[in-house]
């Protein structure tokens, strides 16, 4: 992202420069119920162990509605299980601390180079991370860590946006427990060698289109577009490089409640309305599509183009359960599998 003259640029209540203009799309809550959740989400996390044995909707509920700014860093480490991840650990480590124990070794070097060529890019236009911000020492650190931590996986670029988004409400310390729980429990494989895990969920994704939206799936299948050309960016990320806060924040709230399947809701809700449901001109435009590059960008410009409230309450009505996505992976798992082996065999 090329950053602005700053004379032109407001500072918003996230941390991010924007134009003047672009103040409109800030979250506007009475300052009373504000308190009130933030009450209540205070009072939850004093009792967390109770409310996760027995009160998991209630969790679900808070979450759906949004998590309170001042509280959802420590929402999202504890709802990740990140708190009790780093006490256990760090219980076992002669430092008292494995992070800083991490920071003490030195990953490979090209991994090194891979990330301070992204510092810079992450974020530009936050004031965490602008120019030489302390944002971008934090970031340094809890990718060097993680490339410690897992040195088969090293660092991939999707990581760190990622990472940023948590520096951006948590210590750094912490920040790094959360995103080992992404990389290790949410979203396991998507960032190894031959990106398997991904290819899988972007092949379930196009099976549960099928399902959600025939008309969709039967324009997709005519044109021939791959799944990975939309999903990948949208799922290495956890849809960081499309949306931006608050809109990503309340995405994320529910990502660390309800896991994956949150990415997998929204990405079926934007091909519907991009393909069967939205808006006329955008369904009239996707149809007149004669090639796959036309049809994946006009997927990607519909997820910035409509309305978030919309695209959430969708989401909440869509006709998916656990077993439909369960179903879908396991199939998706055993096409590539079969695929994998007819190719081996052609290559004897």
């Amino acid at each position: 992202m090329v950053n602005r003259p700053e004379s032109d640029e407001v500072l918003d209540r996230y941390g991010f420069f924007v134009s003047p203009g672009e103040s409109h799309i800030e979250e506007t809550v009475d300052a009373a119920v504000a308190r009130r959740r933030e009450l209540k989400w205070l009072d939850m996390l004093t009792q967390w162990p109770s409310f996760i044995a027995s009160r998991f909707d209630k969790i679900k509920e808070r979450c759906r509605k949004g998590i309170p700014g001042s509280v959802r860093g420590q929402a999202w480490y504890h709802l990740s299980a990140a708190k009790y991840r780093q006490e256990n650990e760090d219980r076992n480590c002669p430092m008292e601390s494995l992070f800083y124990y991490y920071l003490t070794k030195t990953p490979d070097a090209r991994v090194l180079d891979d990330i301070k060529k992204d510092l810079a890019r992450s974020f530009p236009d936050h004031e965490m991370f602008r120019d030489d911000g302390c944002g971008q020492n934090s970031l340094n650190d809890v990718l060097r860590a993680y490339a410690i931590h897992d040195p088969d996986v090293g660092y991939c670029q999707a990581q760190a946006p990622i990472a940023a988004i948590l520096l951006m409400h948590l210590p750094p310390e912490q920040a790094f427990w959360v995103f080992v729980q992404i990389n290790e429990e949410y979203v396991k494989g998507y960032f190894s060698d031959g990106l398997r895990a991904i290819k899988e969920d972007a092949l379930a994704t196009e099976i549960l289109i099928k399902r959600v939206s025939p008309k969709g799936y039967h324009l997709l299948h005519k044109l021939d577009v791959d799944p990975i050309l939309y999903t990948v960016d949208w799922y290495m990320t956890l849809f960081s490089r499309t949306y931006r806060a608050p809109q990503l924040y309340r995405l994320w709230d529910m990502f660390f409640c309800e896991g994956v399947k949150v990415l997998f809701r929204l990405a079926l809700v934007i091909v519907y309305e991009t393909l069967e449901d939205g808006p006329s001109s955008i369904v009239s435009r996707a149809h007149k599509c004669d090639n796959a590059m036309d049809i994946v960008t006009l997927i990607k410009q519909t997820a910035k183009q409509l309305p978030f409230s919309v695209l959430l309450s969708k989401m909440d009505k869509l006709p998916l359960t656990d077993i439909d996505l369960a179903q879908a992976c396991k199939q998706a798992r055993q096409k590539l599998n079969a695929d994998g082996k007819a190719m081996q065999n052609r290559k004897k």
